[in-house]
């Protein structure tokens, strides 16, 4: 049988569910299939194949104009800038979340002994591997045990809390890859700042999808790329440095689009002193990638006139419904007491990654898409997910288990 996705009918307690209805139609990829991969990659708009094939016509035909390019950035700074509000000139572009964390890593100044807090259960390798690489420096990593799959809030504010040196840096990610548990931002920005240790949130499960407002909590630093929530491509990332801490940050790479001159065209230099721009511009390196900017562009647009605090409540609201749902139909679905819950649910298949392998074939047959993590099955959803996805999901799941030998993982 062909899949059908037609309009959910029981969204009276899923917020906004109508409006995100429209936009689903804007994502040709949610109409036939279940896509619940965001954690992967996002899908992107299907207006975007006319708008890069328009991109592409100019180079082909020479007649590109730079100028518009580089609005195009700016145009792409200001939107990201506005969804997690920020000034614009606190954004840097990067090529993705590892070059802005190693941006972060290499700006500040080290000294031997000084501290960076993490928790590498919870933890993406490449918000490891920046800071680990500092160990040479004498910088010392404590790696914190992790509270049932997720960040252990209650043991980083009393590490916070000891008296003597504070630590350099603290850094978590707004929503882990997996099991998809929300870090506490809000206590753990403030108790840093309390501290004068650097905040620096690795969002690439989180920005787009969650609500996110470094205006109203002092995170320092946050790193994010296009290619997930922000429903773009890959090759392009937005790194945001809170004024105060990056007009003290001295930039380990350094680009004529970083320093601050009195310039007519992109390749006149100064010889004078060395002056950076101000705040997070100073980190801008080279040439961008211009298509991945008008793409994301235009995705900017679409989430910005919904906002986040209506794309957290509605995703947030589908994703319980398939946990429970999940739930219900046997699997193992990862939750914790305390822990916010996110767009990400997962699976746990207890270190049987090769059942959890075979449950996702059974998926895929049945056009549900979700992803493995070692042994853990991971669904992910966005704003153009619904209902019927989720009926959809759960359905598959139920099948895919009894396929696979029972139900219980």
């Amino acid at each position: 049988m062909p899949f059908m996705n037609h309009p959910a009918q029981d969204t009276q307690d899923i917020p906004h569910a109508p409006t995100f209805e429209q936009t689903r139609h804007r994502f040709p990829g949610a109409l036939d299939k279940v896509y619940m991969d965001v954690a992967s990659r996002g899908l992107i708009l299907g207006s975007a194949r006319d708008l890069a094939a328009r991109h592409l016509q100019d180079r082909i035909e020479g007649i590109a104009d730079k100028k518009h390019y580089f609005a195009l950035v700016e145009a792409a700074r200001g939107k990201f800038a506005r969804l997690i509000g920020a000034d614009a000139d606190e954004i840097a572009i990067t090529k993705n979340v590892s070059e802005g964390l190693n941006i972060v890593a290499g700006a500040l100044a080290w000294e031997s002994g000084d501290e960076v807090v993490l928790c590498s259960a919870v933890e993406h390798p490449n918000n490891i591997y920046a800071w680990r690489n500092l160990e040479a420096r004498g910088v010392i990593v404590t790696d914190l045990p992790a509270d049932g799959g997720a960040f252990p809030t209650a043991a980083a504010l009393e590490h916070l809390s000891r008296p003597g040196r504070a630590p350099k840096v603290m850094t978590v990610s707004g929503t882990s890859f997996k099991p998809g548990f929300r870090a506490d931002l809000e206590a753990l920005s403030r108790a840093c700042e309390q501290r004068g240790t650097l905040f620096v949130v690795d969002a690439a499960q989180s920005v787009g999808i969650a609500h996110l407002d470094v205006a109203a909590q002092p995170i320092g630093a946050l790193a994010a790329s296009t290619q997930k929530g922000l429903c773009a491509l890959y090759g392009m990332g937005f790194l945001y440095v809170r004024r105060a801490w990056a007009d003290r940050m001295r930039p380990q790479g350094l680009a004529r689009f970083g320093v601050d001159i009195v310039a007519q065209h992109e390749a006149d230099y100064d010889p004078g002193a060395i002056r950076y721009r101000d705040a997070a511009l100073r980190f801008d390196l080279g040439n961008y990638n211009f298509l991945a900017a008008a793409l994301v562009g235009e995705s900017l647009d679409l989430l910005l006139s919904h906002g986040t605090r209506r794309i957290d409540d509605y995703v947030t609201g589908l994703s319980r419904r398939l946990a429970d749902g999940l739930q219900e139909a046997g699997a193992a679905v990862v939750r914790h007491a305390s822990a916010r819950p996110s767009n990400i649910v997962c699976v746990d298949f207890r270190g049987d990654a090769r059942r959890a392998a075979g449950v996702l074939d059974g998926l895929k047959a049945r056009k549900v898409h979700a992803t493995v993590r070692g042994s853990l099955l991971r669904y992910s959803l966005h704003l153009y997910n619904n209902q019927d996805d989720v009926d959809a999901a759960v359905a598959a799941t139920r099948a895919a288990l009894a396929d696979t030998g029972g139900h219980r993982p």
